[in-house]
């Protein structure tokens, strides 16, 4: 197993979100073990180091404490320039920038209807 280090924010589709929402005071106040609650730019954010499996091991776990504290859906990891590809395998910054998709799937599909189990249909669909 390794460890990963990422900043995971909650960066909106619908706007800037207040740094000071309610929401986050857990966070800052009891924030996930291995996670310190700051500010990325301005948006609320974790800086955490986890063991994973891999990069997507490491970071879903992490989303998952935070929604069932919180209720927040962390939606982005600071990935600039996601049209950058690079396939240096699932520890390298191609596998931040596919968590990054993936957590914006999340929240997007959730703005217009779909549901986890939609995403993960279209995702065996698609790729098989």
């Amino acid at each position: 197993m390794n460890s990963y280090r990422f900043n995971l924010l909650h960066c909106l589709a619908e706007g800037l979100p207040d740094l000071h929402d309610p929401r986050y005071d857990v966070l800052k106040s009891a924030p996930p073990g291995g996670c310190s609650a700051g500010r990325y730019g301005d948006y609320f954010c974790l800086r955490c180091e986890r063991p994973g499996v891999n990069l997507l091991d490491a970071v879903a776990p992490v989303c998952a404490e935070v929604r069932g504290a919180s209720g927040v859906l962390m939606t982005d990891l600071g990935v600039e320039g996601l049209w950058e590809w690079t396939a240096d395998g699932p520890d390298g910054h191609g596998a931040t920038i596919v968590a990054q998709l993936l957590l914006m799937a999340a929240e997007r599909g959730s703005l217009i209807g779909y549901g986890v189990e939609d995403l993960v249909r279209f995702l065996r669909t698609a790729a098989g």
